[in-house]
This record gives C-alpha cells, structure tokens and sequence, in this order.
C-alpha cells in the first residue's frame, strides 16, 4: 500500500500556473493535484465575471497550452470540448462523494468513457523513480495524465482530501488540510454562512404544516 510519503510527480512544478485565488485563501492542493484542482475549477474564471474558462473549443486549447499539456495550440472541435467537460465533471462528482455524497454512477461511466484511449507510456528506472509521459501531446495524452494524477493519488491516500463544496450551485475544488479531514465547504466565510444561513431561517419558519 502506498502512502503520502510514496507520491510520484508527473509535471514539472516549477512550470505549473497559479491556480488562481481561492475562496477564504485557501492553500492549493499539493503537488501534481494543483493541475487536477485547477482543471476542475476552471468552470469558474474568479478573476473575471466568474464564467465558463472553458467556453470553447479554442479556449480548451489555450487552457491546455498554458498549463503545460499542450506544447502548442491545437484545433479543437465542440465534441472535444464536450469530451473534456464529461472528464472535468466526472471528476467533480468523485470530489462529492469524498464530501459525504452518494455517487452517480452514470456521470462516472461517462468519465471514464472519455478516458478509454490510452496515451501514458512508462519508463522505468532501476535507481529512481518511474516516469510517465504522454505522447503525442494531444487531447488523449492530456485527459490521460490528468488521469494519471488522479490514479496515483487514490493509490497514495491524498485523493480522499480532494472535495467538492456542498454550497448550493458551488462545487468548487478544495484540498482539505484540516486533521480530521472535516472540512465541507470551499470557505467558511462563503457557502458556509450561507449554509448557516438557510439553516436558521428554516428553524425560524418551523416545520411544515
């Protein structure tokens, strides 16, 4: 069984672009998982008008170049597009149910419909850590090693800290660094209240007659 200690990086951290602010400054997630986060985030530009990053098939590949997975743009189409959403929300249901949620196990089917075309090769090494690249650089190889980052994390324990907020019309991605992993929420200060609340004013109201 692995454990934290035993983590392989598959990107180069001194390449990686911030993901950005985090809802109650939180700190990213550790190592590779940053780039998983930041993907699954990028259904919101925080920096802007809090839309879609991922509005195109153009913007895909301009996401794609500037965090490492593409070495150049590439012409993208809508089922692209559509393809690399299935990934990003599949994913996000998984960060739900390590925040207590039941799985759909049809948004996970499709997950991994979109994943069936195999894209990392490994290189291994008799005195030092295995690699894995994907190749060619294209749409395959960089949902593949997003994959990959997911995979390695399950199998170290770190996954099981990667959530999904519970706030209505949320599920921002968060790292939770708490001790006893109890953490529900992107930030106290945001969904939390807000939680908190919804919660008093159905206290308030009594129950329903």
């Amino acid at each position: 069984m692995w454990t934290v200690c035993d983590r392989v990086e598959l990107t180069d951290a001194t390449s990686r672009v911030d993901g950005g602010p985090q809802p109650g400054n939180r700190r990213p997630a550790p190592g590779d998982l940053e780039l998983v986060q930041t993907f699954l985030n990028s259904r919101w530009d925080l920096t802007s008008r809090n839309e879609e990053e991922l509005a195109s098939p153009s913007a895909v590949s301009r996401w794609l170049v500037e965090h490492g997975l593409f070495d150049h743009r590439h012409a993208l189409t809508e089922s692209d597009r559509r393809r690399v959403l299935e990934v990003r929300e599949g994913l996000r249901t998984m960060l739900f149910v390590n925040n207590g949620a039941l799985e759909d196990p049809e948004v996970v089917a499709r997950l991994n419909r979109a994943l069936r075309v195999p894209r990392i090769y490994i290189q291994l090494a008799a005195a030092d850590t295995p690699e894995f690249n994907s190749e060619p650089r294209d749409l395959d190889g960089a949902l593949a090693l997003i994959a990959t980052i997911v995979a390695l994390s399950q199998l170290d324990g770190s996954w099981s800290r990667m959530k999904a907020c519970r706030g209505r019309e949320c599920g921002w991605a968060f790292y939770d660094y708490s001790r006893n992993q109890a953490s529900n929420w992107c930030a106290m200060s945001v969904c939390g209240s807000r939680a908190k609340v919804r919660a008093y004013r159905k206290r308030r109201r009594g129950p329903a007659t």
